[in-house]
């Protein structure tokens, strides 16, 4: 009887990995994988030639099990030993799980972050250090509000263009003068305020931008900045406050929930990091449009035109369904894999590139103000 259960439970497993490898093309991987994790550099389409090879595999070894069941005491071992390599590997991923996901990032958060009651994990206040990232010591300067700076003070009664986003706008492994908020302040002649911190997720981005526009008399432009990957952050790994519509339709922010067991998990951690379902994707499409739409109202509302920067690799559909139909200005940047740091950030080139998109858009939009 259990021989029998076991050799029809190895002939499921096959038949799943067999329509697993049928199903997941390019196209898919391009929809659940590499779409929510793309920055600036593109995902090795071999990934999704070996994921496919390796399920054939698999599903080889299965089908042999299943006309060929071994002994139970065969079985049993190779029980134990896939039971004791799972516990193997959650032990390892809890050690190293934040690392591998973003090296560069989770050590600049260590060293940059703090904490905050409001924002969640936010650049600290009163930074003025060197930290060593991509290779070189970056000097590192934030006022009394956590907001990156050149080390003047910002002076709320100056005209200012206002930058709102995660740590590509916060410049993470560039100079300040090497980021394109402080090129485009200096080419625009206007003060820069840098609310942007690293891994901030769109309505974070949002609420630090609600936060801050009370306080400056002449906000002359606002500058966001959207990217696949913010689609895979707009739900997942809750660190504060999520924020969703109101029955109004305004932006509020809901109570946080406290993780679940299977949360603590670091494999199923991975596996929600890699893997979005169509669900889940709607779902971070949704939120991801409602912190746009709430970002360019925001600015509206002070009379301030939005421009977003949207990197070069992301999907025509995304521009068209996140952009296009609300009709929120954007401009395009392609960054070059030489122009990139180690870390898939934009360098010293890439910043410059940026700047050079969003110049053009930004002057017309100010000159009609």
């Amino acid at each position: 009887m259990r021989n029998g259960v076991a050799r029809c439970a190895a002939a499921a497993g096959a038949a799943l990995l067999l329509a697993f490898a049928w199903r997941c093309d390019g196209s898919w991987f391009d929809r659940h994988v590499f779409l929510p994790q793309q920055f600036f550099v593109s995902a090795s389409r071999a990934i999704a030639l070996w994921t496919r090879a390796a399920a054939l595999g698999l599903a080889a070894v299965l089908l042999r099990v299943a006309w060929f069941p071994p002994r139970s005491a065969s079985t049993r071992r190779v029980v134990a030993a896939f039971l004791l390599a799972v516990c193997a590997a959650e032990g390892l991923l809890q050690w190293r799980l934040r690392r591998l996901l973003n090296p560069g990032l989770a050590e600049g958060m260590e060293a940059l972050t703090v904490a905050h009651p409001r924002y969640g994990a936010t650049l600290d206040a009163g930074l003025d250090r060197l930290h060593s990232m991509s290779g070189r010591a970056i000097q590192f300067r934030t006022d009394s509000e956590g907001r990156r700076i050149s080390g003047a003070p910002i002076d709320p009664a100056l005209p200012s263009v206002v930058f709102t986003g995660e740590s590509t706008v916060a410049g993470i492994g560039l100079q300040w003068e090497e980021t394109f908020a402080a090129m485009l302040g200096t080419r625009l002649q206007l003060q820069v305020v840098n609310l942007a911190s690293p891994a901030y997720r769109l309505d974070q981005s949002w609420l630090r931008l609600r936060d801050a526009l009370p306080g400056l008399a002449h906000p002359v432009a606002v500058i966001g900045v959207f990217m696949p990957g913010l689609v895979g952050r707009a739900f997942a790994g809750q660190r504060h406050p999520p924020v969703r519509a109101s029955p109004s339709g305004e932006l509020e922010l809901l109570p946080l929930d406290g993780p679940r067991l299977l949360d603590r998990s670091a494999l199923y951690r991975l596996w929600k990091h890699v893997y979005w379902s169509d669900e889940e994707m709607a779902e971070g499409m949704r939120a991801t449009s409602l912190a746009l739409r709430g970002i360019a109202s925001l600015a509206e509302t002070r009379g301030a035109p939005c421009v977003f920067l949207v990197t070069g690799r992301t999907p025509g559909w995304m521009v068209h369904d996140l952009f296009e139909i609300p009709a929120l200005d954007y401009v395009v940047a392609e960054i070059p894999q030489e122009a990139l740091l180690p870390d898939g950030h934009p360098g010293p080139q890439g910043s410059a590139r940026i700047a050079d998109a969003l110049e053009p858009r930004l002057r017309t939009r100010i000159a009609r103000r």
